[in-house]
C-alpha cells in the first residue's frame, strides 16, 4: 500500500518541472538591532510573520506590513538572559500577544507582552540551567501553554502554567530520564494516536560510544498524562553525538518521519512505517550520510512542490525532497535561521545574522497557509495536526514552538500543492479532541481557523460550563445548573464512542465502568457544540 501511493506521487509530481530554489538578500529593509536569536512569529496578532530579535538592551521587532515593508519598533528593557542558545513563542497568557522563552548557559526566562503588545516584562528563574532547546507545548493538555527547556548537563527542566501564564518548575509534568546531553526537545506525535510525544537528541562531550548519555529518546505520550521512553523498541534510539532532529512526512504517506544530524558515526534519514517504528534509510536518499557536525536541522518546503524539504548545516544546506524518497543538495547563501513568509507571496523566506533571505519563488506551484486559533485548545493550536487531501493524495503538518536547535519558527502551518489547483478536503485535529473539517478550502490564500468553526462551537460553552474533577474516578460533575438528561458522548483518543449517557439529577455523569485514560465528553446546549477533555484514573 505505501509503496504504491509512493508511486502514484512520484508520477503526479514526475509530471512537474524540476523547481530549484534561489534567495534573494533583502536584508537592508530591516531595523539594525542586535540578533542574538532567530524568531519569525506573528507578535502583534496580524496573522503576518515578524523578525524578533531579542539582546541584553531590549527586544527589536520588525513588523511585517501587508504591503511587504516592515515597521521596526525597538522596546528597551534590560534582559537578564540573552537567548544565546534557543529561543521560543506561543501566548502564555493568552491575551492574544506572543510570549517568548528565553534559553542560555545558565538560566531561564519568560518575556510576556502586555495587554495590547507595546511592552514586555521578564520573569527569570533563579535555577541554574546550560539550556539547549527551549520549546513551548501544552504537555499536560489542558488548554494552556507548558513549556521544556534542555539541559546540558543536567536534568532537563519542565515548566507548568497554572491557566493564567505564570509558570513553575514542575519535574511531575514530564519525568524524563535524569541524565546530562539533552541538546534538542521536539514535540510530536510519531505514532498518530492524537496526542503528542517528545524526542530528546542528545549529544554528551567527551562521552565515548555506548555511553548511555548519547542515548536519544523518545518519550511516548500514554495519553493519562504519563510518559513512557522507548526509543530502542520503535528504533530511534541513536548512540551518536547528535544535535538536533526534524520530524516530518518526507513521503506524504500520513505520519512523520525523521531526520538527525550527528557529529560522529552518520547522519539518520528514518522512515515511519505507519505503526510508529523506524529504519534508517539515508544510504539511498543522496543525502550524505557521513556530512558530518551540524548544529541548526530544520525542514520545510521551499520550492512549493507539495514534499517537505531538508534545511541544515550540512555542505549543501538544502536538500531538495524529489518525491520518492531521494533528495538533491542545492547550496545556499546561508545555511540557518528562522522560516516564515515575509512578503504574503505563500513561499517560504528565511531571516538569519541579521538578513531577510526572500525566496524568489519561481516555481509558478500553489499553496495554502493555515493560521490556527484555539479555543478549548491552547491559543496558539501548538500541537495541532492539519490534513489536505487532492491530487497528490494527503499532506500532514503539526503545529510547533521550537524546532531544530535553537531558532523560532513560523506558527502558521505551510504546504505547497505543486501544479494542483484545487484541495479536496482540509481536516484539523485539535489538541482538545474537537476535529474541524473543510471541503474545498481556496488555495493560494490563508485561512485563519478558530476551533470548532465547522461543528458551530464558540467559546459560549467554554466560559460557562467547566468539569470537574480532572482526572476523575468515578463521576464528571458540570458546573452550570439545568443540564438534567442533556446529552453525553464520550470518545476515546481515537474518535470511538465508548460512551452515550445524560446528565444526572446530581448534574453529572458516571464514568467509573471506562478503562483509565484520556476521553472527550461531548455536549449539545442550545445549539452550541463543546467536547471536554478529561482523564479516567
Amino acid at each position: 500500500m505505501k509503496n504504491t501511493l509512493l508511486f502514484g506521487i512520484a508520477l503526479l509530481m514526475g509530471a512537474m518541472s524540476y523547481a530549484q530554489v534561489s534567495f534573494t538578500n533583502a536584508g537592508g529593509l530591516l531595523g539594525n538591532y542586535p540578533d542574538n536569536s532567530e524568531t519569525a512569529v506573528d507578535m502583534n496578532g496580524d496573522w503576518l510573520d515578524d523578525y524578533v530579535r531579542v539582546s541584553a538592551n531590549g527586544i527589536g521587532i520588525d513588523y511585517q506590513q501587508g504591503d511587504g515593508t516592515f515597521n521596526s519598533v525597538f522596546y528597551p528593557i534590560s534582559i537578564q538572559n540573552v537567548p544565546n542558545w534557543s529561543i521560543a513563542a506561543g501566548d502564555l497568557d493568552e491575551n492574544g500577544y506572543n510570549d517568548l522563552v528565553l534559553g542560555n548557559g545558565s538560566r531561564v526566562s519568560f518575556v510576556y507582552a502586555n495587554a495590547n503588545g507595546t511592552a514586555y516584562t521578564e520573569t527569570a528563574f533563579p535555577e541554574f540551567i546550560f539550556s539547549q532547546r527551549s520549546t513551548m507545548a501544552d504537555i499536560d493538555n489542558d488548554g494552556d501553554l507548558d513549556s521544556f527547556v534542555c539541559h546540558d548537563i543536567d536534568l532537563s527542566h519542565p515548566y507548568r502554567n497554572d491557566g493564567t501564564g505564570t509558570l513553575t518548575l514542575d519535574q511531575t509534568l514530564i519525568q524524563t530520564i535524569d541524565a546530562p546531553g539533552n541538546y534538542a526537545a521536539i514535540w510530536v506525535d510519531y505514532d498518530n494516536d492524537g496526542d503528542s510525544d517528545m524526542y530528546l537528541t542528545k549529544c554528551r562531550g567527551g562521552a565515548l560510544p555506548g555511553d548511555p548519555n548519547r542515548d536519544n529518546a523518545m518519550y511516548t505520550n500514554n495519553g493519562d498524562g504519563t510518559f513512557t521512553e522507548n526509543g530502542l523498541d520503535i528504533g530511534m534510539r541513536d548512540n551518536a553525538q547528535s544535535w538536533s532532529t526534524v520530524f516530518e512526512d518526507f513521503d506524504n504517506d500520513g505520519d512523520f518521519d525523521a531526520f538527525i544530524v550527528n557529529h560522529d558515526f552518520q547522519n539518520r534519514l528514518m522512515l515511519n512505517d505507519g505503526t510508529g517504528n523506524f529504519t534508517d534509510i539515508i544510504g539511498s536518499s543522496g543525502i550524505d550520510a557521513n556530512d558530518l557536525g551540524a548544529w541548526e536541522n530544520q525542514a520545510a518546503d521551499f520550492n512549493n512542490d507539495g514534499f517537505v524539504d531538508i534545511f541544515s548545516e550540512l555542505s549543501k544546506e538544502l536538500y531538495l525532497n524529489n518525491g520518492d524518497l531521494t533528495f538533491t543538495g542545492t547550496d545556499l547563501p546561508f545555511d540557518e535561521g528562522g522560516i516564515g513568509d515575509f512578503n504574503g507571496d505563500g513561499f517560504l523566506d528565511v531571516v538569519n545574522n541579521g538578513d531577510l533571505w526572500l525566496n524568489d519563488a519561481d516555481s509558478g506551484f500553489n499553496w495554502v497557509k493555515i493560521g490556527l486559533e484555539g479555543v478549548q485548545s491552547n491559543l496558539n493550536g501548538i500541537g495541532a495536526r492539519i490534513e489536505i487531501y487532492g491530487d497528490w493524495g494527503m499532506q500532514i503538518r503539526e503545529v510547533r514552538s521550537g524546532q531544530g536547535f535553537s531558532h523560532m519558527n513560523s506558527l502558521v502551518a505551510h504546504f505547497g500543492i505543486g501544479a494542483a489547483t484545487e484541495i479536496e478536503e482540509m481536516i484539523i485535529k485539535w489538541p482538545s479532541g474537537i476535529v474541524d473539517t473543510f471541503t474545498g478550502p481556496a488555495i493560494n490564500t490563508q485561512h485563519i481557523i478558530v476551533e470548532g468553526e465547522t461543528l458551530g462551537l464558540d467559546d459560549y460553552l467554554g466560559e460557562k460550563i467547566n468539569i470537574y474533577p480532572n482526572p476523575t474516578t468515578d463521576f464528571i460533575n458540570f458546573s452550570l445548573n439545568g443540564l438534567e438528561s442533556t446529552a453525553v458522548t464520550v470518545v476515546d483518543v481515537t474518535g470511538k464512542i465508548v460512551l452515550s449517557t445524560v446528565i444526572s439529577s446530581e448534574n453529572n455523569i458516571d464514568v467509573s465502568s471506562l478503562k483509565s485514560g484520556v476521553y472527550f465528553a461531548q455536549i449539545e446546549v442550545d445549539g452550541r457544540q463543546a467536547s471536554y477533555k478529561f482523564i479516567k484514573n
